[in-house]
């Protein structure tokens, strides 16, 4: 039996439905074996009950075992869907129906997988979970890459987590029509963590640059600050163009900071760039 799929009785139907719908939308699917209609909708049931992820809990009434039960709901026909949401019977239909309909049914009460991820993601946040709060928000990323509250909640943790470089691109790319009290908030904490990531040693180390005989090692130095407070965009132009001129540079060390830089970057494109850069020196 699949998880979140019951045959309900008169004594589980509080657990399983009415308290059961508190956590997640419960599916309430009339049926009889005497009807042959019910035997295919069910099939197409726990289809769409595994491809959207269990969303939903999906219940199943046997009619000739719990008349009680229809009783109850005045239940006419066979089969009969219900949806119950917080304890309550919110919609429903009778009679075979497409598939098509039954998504949209489902759709309009259950929660899409990245939604309830993205829920999972943001308790674990409260919670102090930041590692386990950002593998569930990426997660849910993938599933729905154009959710603009998902990107927010990423961001969120990347600042909490120091990775100020991973947050910036995202926030800059979420549309005005999207940039709510959270967003703007989150600004304000990037802006600030920015400035911070502007070390002494850095603007010293910058201001050298402008007139250093040996420029390279300059860089080299200015990459290396700029990893340590993340600024991961600023130390991949710096590195690459060491390795560029020379693939060895200080014994191989340039080559294992810009490796170690790569693995530390959720900015799958910035990645993708500088690796692609790479590979094309090495090989």
């Amino acid at each position: 039996m699949q998880v979140n799929s019951h045959d309900v009785t008169v004594s589980s139907f509080p657990k399983i439905i009415i308290e059961g719908s508190k956590e997640k939308p419960v599916l309430v699917f009339f049926w009889s074996p005497r009807c042959p209609i019910c035997a295919s909708m069910l099939t197409l049931l726990n289809k769409l009950h595994s491809e959207t992820k269990q969303t939903f809990t999906l219940a199943r009434i046997n009619c000739d075992l719990e008349p009680q039960i229809v009783s109850h709901f005045g239940v006419q026909s066979v089969p009969s869907v219900f949806m119950f949401v917080d304890g309550q019977a919110v919609d429903g239909f009778a009679g075979e129906q497409s598939e098509e309909f039954i998504r949209l049914f489902i759709d309009k009460h259950a929660p899409a997988a990245s939604i309830e991820l993205l829920q999972q993601g943001q308790t674990l946040f409260a919670q102090g979970q930041l590692s386990a709060a950002k593998a569930t928000i990426l997660q849910a990323l993938k599933l729905d890459a154009d959710n603009n509250e998902i990107k927010i909640a990423l961001a969120q943790i990347y600042l909490a987590l120091g990775e100020h470089e991973s947050a910036k691109p995202i926030l800059e790319a979420i549309p005005a029509s999207d940039q709510n009290v959270i967003y703007h908030s989150l600004m304000t904490q990037l802006q600030q963590a920015l400035q911070s990531a502007q070390t002494p040693e850095i603007s010293a180390l910058e201001a050298q640059l402008q007139t250093a005989l040996d420029k390279v090692a300059v860089q080299y130095q200015l990459a290396i600050e700029y990893k340590e407070v993340n600024r991961y965009s600023d130390a991949l132009p710096l590195l690459y163009n060491i390795l560029a001129a020379d693939l060895g540079y200080e014994n191989g060390a340039a080559k294992k900071i810009m490796l170690d830089t790569l693995a530390a970057i959720d900015d799958a494109a910035l990645v993708s760039e500088y690796r692609r850069k790479l590979y094309s020196l090495l090989y």
